[in-house]
């Protein structure tokens, strides 16, 4: 019997789940993937994503050909090609990873109707949909009594496929990123190796530091986080392996609150994307209600705001490290993830819906569910959410986290000479401290271009009339 495996983001071949049940009851398996046109004509798509996307895709046909087997690869409208297989190969089972975004849902939903018995899985996430409910039965919207469940269920271990074989079927190439129309940025450093061994040497090297996570994590100058987001968005690596390796440690330091700290992090992540499916209005809408009738400034009306924050030229030294790291790289420490978001609400008023389109062009790992979840507390306006009277102070969280200064200065180089003492505030040196450290303000790093107390106070008072 022959059956395909509709391969979407779970870029791997080992612990996919689609791949592990069709080869348990299939000879004959295709693993198929469509290039999908209708998600590149509309989702907002940039290099950094695209690129680790790309060569994930190559190193997984890749990978499968070194096996013995291969990755059928077709361009197109997903439904059109997978009729197009379904009819050139005979297919009786069609298989695949459920996702749970709401452009993912009605695709899928489409799939269903093919003249196949159709067969889905969980797979990207530990617990989906509804499978953690609190006792009246209702979707958890507080991470802290989800995570309790969350880390008291069974969780499934890593599996491997059987052996099947791949028929020889017709295939595409792999369209180049400039043909999909995607141009290297200027002076983009590429820090990734978008494979199933390129995630599985990230968890090896992050294993050395995972014990002292929980004291480590917010300090951006210190290389502490384990950089899997990208390898967990597209699959490279599974989420049961990453959390059993994990456990393997624990179970050696039963005394270590690293390791449970960035298994926090995973449950967090199945967390937005469970509340993305039962409360699928929040990828439009703020989910909190009383919050949804306010106006925040589109990047038109705040045209200079926009281009300060989105550079890194805003004067507030931290905030511009982290944009300019994101610029550069496609990622961005976690602490200044909160911290540039905190800045583009509370203190410039930028819509979130805008910020949210600018990260999914900017982030490597930009996985909706996580990072509306993650705009959305920072606005105070989702789940379980920063509240609005707390305003992050983009002085004091560089010098908490960054007490050296030297995230900053290696991120704004025109920095690099400040002395310690005004590395946070360099608009407070003198003429010859300006000068000894060759950064003149307002010429080579601009001046705060807001008052962030004045801000913070605006930003408090906004939000209480909107609760009115």
């Amino acid at each position: 019997m022959t059956a395909i495996v509709w391969i979407r983001r779970s870029l791997r071949q080992h612990d996919n789940t689609a791949i592990v049940e069709a080869s348990k009851e299939n000879d004959e398996v295709i693993p198929f993937y469509v290039v999908d046109d209708d998600y590149f004509e509309n989702a907002d798509l940039g290099y950094p994503r695209v690129k680790f996307w790309h060569e994930a895709l190559q190193n997984l046909r890749q990978e499968l050909q070194e096996d013995g087997k291969d990755l059928v690869i077709r361009k197109g409208r997903p439904i059109e090609e997978l009729e197009k297989i379904i009819e050139e190969t005979g297919a009786e089972k069609l298989y695949f990873n459920r996702d749970y975004s709401s452009y993912a849902r009605k695709r899928d939903e489409k799939a269903k109707g093919l003249d196949v018995d159709v067969k889905s899985f969980k797979d990207l996430v530990m617990f989906e949909k509804e499978e953690i409910l609190s006792n009246s039965g209702n979707p958890y919207q507080t991470y802290t009594y989800y995570a309790k469940k969350w880390f008291k269920k069974d969780k499934r271990r890593p599996q491997k496929p059987e052996n099947y074989t791949v028929p020889d079927i017709a295939n595409d190439e792999i369209s180049s990123l400039e043909e999909l129309g995607f141009e290297r940025p200027e002076d983009f450093e590429w820090i990734w190796n978008p494979s199933s061994k390129g995630g599985t040497k990230r968890m090896e090297e992050f294993k050395k530091k995972i014990l002292n996570y929980d004291k480590d994590r917010d300090y951006a100058w210190k290389n502490s986080t384990s950089k899997l987001s990208p390898h967990l968005k597209f699959g490279t690596v599974s989420i049961r392996e990453v959390f059993w390796e994990a456990e393997r440690i624990k179970a050696r330091n039963p005394d270590s609150e690293g390791v449970k700290t960035w298994q926090e992090e995973l449950a967090w992540r199945d967390f937005y994307f469970q509340m993305m499916y039962n409360y699928p209005e929040s990828e439009e809408k703020a989910l909190q209600d009383q919050f949804r009738k306010i106006e925040w400034r589109s990047k038109e009306e705040a045209k200079e705001d926009w281009k300060a924050w989105k550079n890194g030229e805003t004067g507030f030294p931290f905030v511009d490290a982290g944009m300019r790291q994101l610029k550069k790289t496609g990622w961005m420490h976690n602490r200044l993830r909160m911290v540039v978001t905190s800045f583009a609400c509370k203190d410039l008023w930028l819509d979130w819906k805008e910020v949210h389109q600018y990260f999914s062009e900017q982030f490597v790992d930009a996985e909706k569910a996580s990072m509306i979840g993650g705009i959305q507390w920072a606005y105070s306006i989702g789940t379980d959410a920063q509240p609005y009277f707390r305003v992050f102070n983009p002085w004091t969280q560089g010098e908490k986290y960054d007490p050296n200064g030297e995230y900053i200065k290696k991120w704004v180089p025109e920095l690099e000479k400040v002395p310690q003492n005004y590395i946070h505030k360099p608009y407070k040196m003198n003429k010859l401290a300006q000068q000894q450290s060759n950064c003149t303000i307002g010429e080579d790093y601009p001046k705060p271009i807001i008052d962030h107390d004045k801000q913070r106070k605006k930003s408090v008072e906004k939000f209480e009339k909107a609760r009115e």
